[in-house]
């Protein structure tokens, strides 16, 4: 993979993370560690203990801190180093990861308009969207094939069309005739 050295503004990208509670504070609370105060970020600290990884309500607090104090988003040399964000831009108009996700989320919290990554310079023959995504569309094709399957049951569907449930479709959603007046004999 070749990487190029970018400044981006964080508030106007969208990201894709992979991220659970035991990475994110957020995900486990509902509000970012970084928009508590350093009086209720502590109480919570001596609650929980150390018990949540990266999710622990001090870990971004202290990697935001150490982040600002050395400059980070502002000096391109830390892409330079074993300290990068690599990012992949996606056809969905996502970027993922392949290191610097909390560094990035971060930036973002803080509102950052202005920070360098080292991002991937691809070039595909085909569409490459991000899991995020792809998840998404194989959510909508799930719920709407259960939302078929409903109707059906209570026989609420409207026979004139079959609503098509994915890319790929059996002879069920076609009407085959047993002449046709297209080919002549």
């Amino acid at each position: 993979m070749a990487y190029e050295i970018k400044k981006i503004n964080p508030t106007q990208c969208t990201f894709t993370y992979l991220l659970g509670e035991y990475d994110c504070y957020e995900l486990r609370k509902g509000i970012c560690s970084l928009y508590l105060t350093e009086e209720e970020a502590q109480k919570i600290s001596e609650e929980e203990g150390n018990q949540f990884g990266e999710g622990h309500v001090m870990s971004c607090r202290k990697l935001a801190k150490s982040l600002l104090d050395v400059n980070y988003y502002e000096d391109s040399s830390f892409q330079k180093q074993g300290l990068s964000i690599r990012m992949h831009p996606r056809d969905c108009g996502h970027y993922v990861f392949t290191d610097g996700q909390h560094r990035t989320c971060i930036a973002k919290h803080l509102n950052i308009q202005s920070m360098y990554v080292n991002m991937e310079n691809y070039e595909t023959d085909y569409e490459l969207n991000c899991r995020a995504c792809i998840d998404k569309k194989e959510e909508e094709i799930e719920n709407r094939k259960i939302k078929n399957r409903i109707l059906s049951i209570l026989n609420l569907k409207r026979t004139k069309a079959k609503e098509i449930s994915g890319d790929f479709i059996d002879e069920d959603y076609m009407k085959f005739k047993k002449t046709s007046t297209f080919i002549k004999k």
